[in-house]
């Protein structure tokens, strides 16, 4: 969860241009339903899409579309063709998504693949290999996420994991925002898995919520 905003991302933002009416949208929606604070920061979506847009995209997919705000950060990213696979399990979530993403999804540029992703993602697998896929949904099926997106992961593509300090709980921190003995170890088994395979090369982002950038060498 999104700490108060501290004084460096308050400048940062302030130089930021300012998010258009899709994403003011998906925004509101998730103030709607008190989730406003785990939506990802115009810093850290701004970082994102500055880094995807190297590898040029055509192909993506994301794991946790809460409203929308995310997908509409690599929707700006792909090709004219290209095409966003975003994955929600929550009914309510999806229905909110379908409203701030209308417009690509009318475009035939994105789908909202509703339902659990550990067990959609591979229906999927045909459309890949895939340029860019963004982990940030179930804390405790982050090993298991891994383990699709490295198979299904073009060399060169890269792969952003949110929350992967868990606000501290990864290092032992004891925080407000309370997460399971499955969600650490979850995520700590991923972070050592990837840091370990020689296929792939990853680096932290030191946010708040620790940002994971993983790209495929072999």
């Amino acid at each position: 969860m999104r700490k108060k905003q501290s004084p460096s991302y308050a400048y940062i933002e302030a130089q930021i241009l300012p998010e258009n009416n899709d994403k003011i949208l998906a925004r509101r929606l998730s103030q709607e339903i008190g989730l406003e604070a785990i939506s990802i920061s115009p810093t850290e979506a701004s970082l994102i899409k500055f880094v995807v847009s190297f590898i040029n995209p055509q192909k993506i997919v994301e794991i946790g579309t809460l409203t929308g705000l995310s997908s509409l950060y690599f929707l700006e990213t792909l090709k004219a063709d290209g095409h966003l696979w975003t994955f929600e399990k929550s009914t309510d979530h999806a229905k909110r998504a379908r409203q701030s993403l209308a417009n690509y999804v009318q475009n035939k540029q994105c789908t909202i693949v509703e339902g659990d992703a550990f067990d959609l993602l591979p229906t999927i697998d045909k459309e890949g290999p895939f340029d860019a896929i963004f982990i940030d949904g179930n804390k405790g099926a982050y090993y298991d996420y891994w383990q699709w997106a490295k198979k299904n992961i073009r060399v060169g593509g890269l792969v952003f994991i949110d929350n992967v300090f868990l606000a501290g709980a990864v290092w032992g921190d004891q925080t407000q925002q309370k997460f399971n003995e499955k969600q650490v170890s979850a995520v700590k088994k991923m972070t050592s898995n990837i840091f370990s395979d020689v296929n792939f090369s990853a680096t932290f982002i030191p946010t708040e919520e620790g940002l994971l950038i993983v790209k495929r060498y072999a």
